[in-house]
């Protein structure tokens, strides 16, 4: 949220005033609501749904605090306002809603009283992020992009056109256009990025790797902020499964 809030991407700062129409059969059932439409250039309206959208873990901590009873009605709610917000936030430019699954399934794990079946579901929740990466390592297999030693050049070069041409003295602008001069460099660069996407399927096998996963997934966030210029660091929600939790009961011995 802070990240967001000074760099002028929450969606009052935005204040979007049109929309694109994604090719997905879910976003049109919420855009017939006319809720996205009711968000152009109405600053309170933005301005609410920040709030909202903020403040649900607050709320659902509180919840929990005072009493478990409700704490299964709030994760719903919870998951209902992510999914309307995330789906209203990306319909605008400058967003992905890939980007922003995390937060979109998060609330599931939530909803069951049920410690145990909360394990089975927040564990489930690592597939979900390790199919996101094995599957990017396989479009660029079926796609024939890692058999291309100039792909990672050309991706560079119209990612960054504009950014290359309007900042040609900055340092990033100067790294980016050195790898784009040096092809077989940027090439190694994507061959790498694939083979450690490619290396998340041993997590669907094991845990025993998941520490290395994590440091491989950590690299690839940061990497792709400073080479590709692409913010991915919502999708880390989902890093959470990977991590040691001795004290979750997942049915597991």
């Amino acid at each position: 949220m802070l990240y967001k809030l000074l760099n002028g991407m929450l969606l009052f700062q935005q204040l979007p005033s049109f929309f694109y129409t994604r090719k997905d059969a879910t976003t049109w059932l919420l855009m017939h609501t006319g809720m996205h439409e009711w968000l152009l250039n109405n600053y309170t309206g933005c301005v609410l749904f920040d709030i909202v959208f903020y403040m649900m873990p607050l709320l659902y901590l509180c919840v929990c605090s005072l009493s478990k009873r409700f704490s299964s009605a709030t994760a719903i709610i919870m998951f209902m306002v992510n999914f309307i917000y995330l789906q209203c936030y990306t319909l605008y430019p400058g967003s992905s809603i890939e980007a922003y699954i995390g937060w979109m399934l998060f609330p599931i794990a939530f909803v069951p009283n049920n410690e145990k079946t909360f394990g089975y579901l927040f564990q489930g929740l690592r597939y979900v992020l390790l199919y996101i990466f094995v599957s990017s390592a396989m479009w660029k297999i079926v796609q024939g992009g890692l058999f291309n030693t100039e792909q990672m050049s050309g991706v560079l070069l119209y990612q960054h056109a504009d950014f290359l041409n309007s900042s040609p003295g900055y340092w990033q602008s100067a790294m980016l256009a050195w790898l784009i001069e040096h092809s077989f460099i940027s090439y190694m660069l994507y061959l790498s990025v694939a083979l450690l996407q490619f290396s998340c399927i041993t997590g669907f096998f094991t845990k025993k790797y998941d520490k290395a996963l994590l440091s491989f997934i950590l690299v690839f966030f940061i990497a792709d902020y400073f080479i590709m210029r692409i913010v991915f660091f919502d999708l880390a929600v989902l890093m959470l499964p990977l991590l040691k939790w001795k004290e979750l009961k997942t049915g597991e011995q």
